[in-house]
């Protein structure tokens, strides 16, 4: 692609790709490559070849001059570029097929397609929407394909950017949202009415206050204080999932699981007709979850954990920063008679054990990443945040 991906998905036909990069533009790619490619790949090589002998032949000169350049910083680019002699362009053309479909004046951050059976009997095909997020705290919600570039509204109710789309499976007319704010939206995202609004911050503070614990801080008099571990950072949604567990007599338990940036603890909601939700469970991870993913048979969970991004990751001792962390995986099975997620102990060990037999090296080249506890932010959420703040603030 020409610019970064950051966000794709599938039409509902499952036959093109809807992909959309940082810069704010989706395209729609399909799925299989046609037999027009090899002609198209051997004219960009002879447009590129045409290019390379213009380039050469031809020196550089910038289009800027010292006249409308007037800060010491341009025109000591502007120095540099003169005293280059030649410049290659390092754009290559793409060579397969793409359609832009429409684009944002913000950073595009997630995306999601989802179909409407039509209530009347004259047209019997379903109508398509491409729902679409970015960093100004905008929703929009497009036609699909091939009339893309029609907006149909915009479901504004965020005041920081938006993160993450889910649309349950089995109601595809409700929307859950979640970003930078401390709540979760849902929406009747056909009429861009919001819901029901969950708030996250008093859920994510109980569940640290629960797993960190009590310092002793040296008070006045030499008297020995009890200070608890609050979290007051910012809040920010990584992985919103819509599932649909089996329960005893053939029932579904429709629940979404949230989980947070730097937080350790996977958020378990039930899910109402009526799109409300109610906050089930909270179930502890040991340090942040990176990713979430859930089974066919939507019993179990799967997620993975970085050590170097959570709250209660952080080790005491010194030296321990510099020490490579290694990340793991665990399984949640959803218990039917008990109604709540259990953690599968048998089968964590066994991801556990294989991932410990492989090395951890300080290069890239193998495929293996080194870790460290002081990794900074820098493909964080946060870096999404128009204002600055504190990444996190523990007291």
């Amino acid at each position: 692609m020409p610019k970064r991906p950051c966000a794709i998905a599938f039409t509902p036909d499952q036959s093109t790709i809807i992909c959309g990069d940082k810069f704010g533009d989706v395209y729609a790619l399909p799925l299989s490559c046609s037999d027009s490619r090899t002609e198209r790949q051997a004219h960009v090589k002879a447009g590129e070849a045409v290019q390379e002998s213009h380039t050469t032949g031809d020196p550089f000169v910038p289009s800027a001059t010292l006249r409308t350049v007037h800060t010491l910083r341009n025109q000591e680019a502007l120095r540099h570029q003169q005293n280059q002699k030649n410049k290659k362009s390092s754009k290559n053309a793409v060579d397969f097929e793409r359609e832009l479909l429409f684009g944002h004046v913000s950073l595009l951050t997630d995306l999601i397609c989802v179909s409407i059976p039509r209530t009347t009997s004259a047209n019997p095909l379903d109508r398509t929407y491409i729902i679409s997020a970015d960093r100004d705290e905008h929703i929009r919600v497009s036609r699909g394909i091939p009339q893309a570039h029609i907006i149909e509204g915009f479901c504004l109710g965020h005041t920081q950017f938006v993160s993450r789309l889910c649309i349950p499976s089995w109601n595809p007319q409700i929307l859950i949202s979640g970003g930078g704010d401390d709540y979760l939206l849902v929406w009747d995202w056909l009429s861009n009415r919001v819901l029901h609004r969950i708030d996250l911050r008093k859920l994510i503070v109980d569940c640290v206050e629960r797993q960190c614990p009590s310092r002793t801080v040296q008070g006045r008099d030499s008297e020995v204080v009890v200070a608890k571990v609050q979290w007051k950072g910012p809040i920010a949604v990584s992985e919103i999932l819509a599932i649909e567990a089996k329960a005893a007599a053939g029932e579904f338990r429709r629940q979404v699981a949230v989980v947070c940036e730097g937080v350790p603890a996977i958020l378990f909601f039930y899910f109402y007709e009526d799109g409300t939700l109610l906050h089930l469970d909270t179930t502890s991870t040991g340090a942040a979850v990176t990713a979430l993913a859930v089974s066919y048979d939507q019993n179990r969970v799967a997620y993975a954990v970085g050590a170097s991004q959570g709250i209660l990751s952080h080790s005491d001792s010194a030296g321990d920063d510099e020490s490579p962390i290694r990340a793991s995986m665990g399984i949640l099975e959803y218990d039917a008679q008990k109604g709540s997620w259990e953690k599968h102990d048998g089968l964590t060990n066994t991801i556990s054990s294989a991932m410990e037999k492989i090395p951890i090296t300080d290069g890239t080249l193998d495929g293996q990443a080194k870790i460290h506890g002081s990794e900074s932010f820098s493909n964080s959420l946060e870096t999404l945040r128009k204002r600055g703040q504190d990444e996190y603030d523990l007291i």
